[in-house]
């Protein structure tokens, strides 16, 4: 038999002996045939259907009897507004020296403890150049306690950083907000002639003191004694209106009205006509109006430039579109008609359109009285506005025009308003919102920040708190008057109590209707043992008009104006350059949709269990 070898013997046998001895490997190369690439740089298509698809997809075998438009001449009508009027209706004069946004919403500057000093600080440097009057200057108008006993000092008090910055700047700086009252009201001169004898030193001094109400008109615009509030407490929104001149004459006016203003930037599409062409804004008494009138420019010739967008067509056929716009991409339904026009323009008319560039003047209400576009075969063409056509007014679409109230009514006018393009927002200096509360039926204006005492805006549920905290410490005392302990083990609350930054609104019947309601702000009792019974009232101009006005102003709130969602009034201080390069700070105010219903909290009549240290 033959002899068995071993199967591990085997495949070391194998491996050693049946090695291969000889490799090899192959590349391929291009060799090119000759050493000239331009043909090949070239990409040339050798497909004649691909070429007769592309010149039929861009049109080209589309015959049309036009040419290119080589020159445009356009002739427009302008009109400066030179009228403004806020909710009093009557007219001011208006230059743009003043962005028209800065004259709507300026009010008058919050005084806290850090502008007062600043204020003061300002006028120490100015009478520093004239002699050394500053002990005289703090005896006079430095910074006193409130009165004793008041409100404000309560309010004053409970903040401990406001309390301690009052006592730091006492005999330090004087208080500028009591200086410059005093000096625009001419106190301050009186009061001068009786200190000081030397009249070149007196003359110095006033002129010191115009010189410091000047810096702080520069510093913070604020309206003037002809100026009108434009803010709607009842709609919270800001309403004016503006006027231009509408003839040669200057007799005519065309009235701009904007009647929902609150989105904190102004601009053309805030403003709608009147509805009366022949509607006028009454002139304040002592009121300067700049003379202006209607002018008919001359015209002017243009060389029209072609629109370009990304994604648009080409012109030229044997170029493709730009890859970054895929409107192929798109699906749209076949209700959504904004998407479906936009697909149209930019697959079908993208390269029809072209771009005539006009300046204006900032604050000029114009009208385009004709277009004569020129080809390059010398034929002129009148272009007309749409609005001019047959069917105009069931076919009419605008974008830029201004609306009116009556539909039979069309107007080609465009409005450039002086407004500035971007302005600078602090901080809130007070934020309210108002809110509906189903389960109490009612509706609050929650501050949530209030104005604060030193600078800025601070919480206004913190600045309750303390306020609490205070009044508690204060009925503390062994003076103060407390609960009588009865022995009783339940008492009886006629109501329980909210944070004092949560203003009540109550419905009340619209003057003359019995179905309609408006919203009047009421005011919560403070219900704290030992502390004074007064009414609380709000601690930010926006629910309070006139916050050193006594007794406080009624407030109305219409009640379409908060919805479900709420409402949120913000006032900030706004900033901003104009093209003149004079910077502008002013407080304003913007509204905003809220986030939802909120929840008091508030019962009555609850029957709740003694405390023994309550007693």
């Amino acid at each position: 038999m033959p002899q068995q070898i071993d199967p591990r013997i085997k495949r070391q046998f194998l491996s050693e002996v049946f090695q291969p001895a000889i490799m090899t490997w192959n590349r391929l190369e291009g060799r090119p045939r000759t050493a000239d690439f331009d043909r090949s740089l070239r990409a040339e298509v050798r497909d004649p259907l691909w070429m007769l698809c592309r010149q039929w997809q861009v049109g080209e075998f589309k015959g049309e009897d036009a040419g290119s438009a080589i020159k445009a001449k356009v002739q427009v009508t302008t009109a400066r507004i030179n009228r403004y009027a806020g909710r009093s209706g009557q007219a001011i004069g208006y230059h743009d020296r003043l962005p028209l946004e800065t004259g709507v919403e300026r009010e008058p500057v919050h005084f806290d403890l850090m502008t007062r000093a600043q204020v003061g600080r300002h006028w120490f440097k100015l009478l520093t150049r004239i002699g050394d009057h500053r002990a005289v200057y703090l005896t006079k108008y430095g910074f006193e306690d409130p009165l004793a006993g008041s409100e404000k000092e309560v309010l004053l008090r409970s903040d401990r950083k406001a309390w301690q910055t009052l006592e730091a700047l006492k005999n330090r700086v004087v208080d500028g907000k009591r200086l410059l009252e005093a000096i625009r009201s001419d106190k301050h001169k009186t009061w001068l002639a009786g200190v000081i004898s030397d009249e070149l030193e007196q003359a110095a001094i006033l002129g010191a003191a115009g010189q410091l109400s000047q810096w702080f008109d520069r510093v913070y615009s604020q309206p003037t004694a002809l100026d009108d509030a434009a803010w709607a407490n009842e709609y919270l929104e800001y309403q004016f209106a503006c006027a231009a001149p509408a003839d040669e004459a200057g007799e005519k006016q065309t009235v701009l009205l904007a009647e929902q203003y609150y989105q904190g930037h102004l601009d053309w599409y805030a403003f709608n006509l009147d509805a009366d062409p022949e509607a006028r804004l009454p002139d304040k008494e002592g009121a300067e109006i700049r003379a202006a009138t209607l002018k008919v420019e001359d015209p002017i010739s243009f060389i029209p430039n072609a629109i370009e967008f990304g994604g648009m067509p080409n012109v030229r056929w044997w170029e493709f579109e730009d890859r970054k716009t895929d409107f192929g991409n798109l699906r749209p339904s076949t209700s959504d008609l904004g998407t479906l026009m936009l697909m149209e323009f930019g697959l079908i008319y993208g390269n029809d359109w072209s771009l005539v560039p006009y300046v204006l003047e900032v604050g000029t209400l114009c009208e385009v009285l004709g277009v004569v576009v020129t080809d390059v075969f010398g034929v002129p063409t009148l272009v007309r506005a749409a609005a001019d056509t047959a069917g105009a007014d069931q076919e009419r679409w605008g974008l830029y025009n201004l609306n009116t109230s009556t539909a039979d009514r069309i107007d080609r006018r465009l409005f450039l308003p002086p407004t500035t393009p971007r302005v600078l927002e602090s901080t809130p200096l007070e934020q309210v919102i108002l809110t509906r509360d189903e389960m109490a039926n009612m509706v609050w204006g929650i501050e949530r920040i209030i104005p604060g005492s030193v600078s800025g805006g601070v919480d206004g549920n913190e600045a309750a708190t303390d306020l609490e905290s205070y009044l508690l410490a204060q009925a503390a005392r062994p003076d103060a008057t407390g609960l009588l302990d009865t022995g009783s083990a339940i008492r009886y609350r006629l109501g329980t109590r909210v944070p004092e930054n949560w203003i009540p609104f109550i419905a009340v019947h619209n003057p003359g209707s019995n179905r309609e309601i408006r919203l009047q702000r009421a005011a919560m009792p403070r219900l704290i043992p030992g502390a004074a019974e007064i009414v609380v009232e709000p601690r930010g101009a926006i629910l309070r008009p006139g916050l050193d006005e006594e007794p406080p102003q009624t407030y109305f709130v219409n009640d379409e104006e908060v919805t479900r969602a709420g409402v949120v009034a913000t006032r900030s201080y706004q900033r901003t350059r104009w093209r003149d390069g004079k910077v502008y700070t002013w407080l304003g105010r913007r509204k905003q949709t809220g986030r939802g219903q909120g929840s008091s909290g508030i019962a009555y009549d609850r029957i709740e269990p003694v405390v023994k240290d309550e007693a």
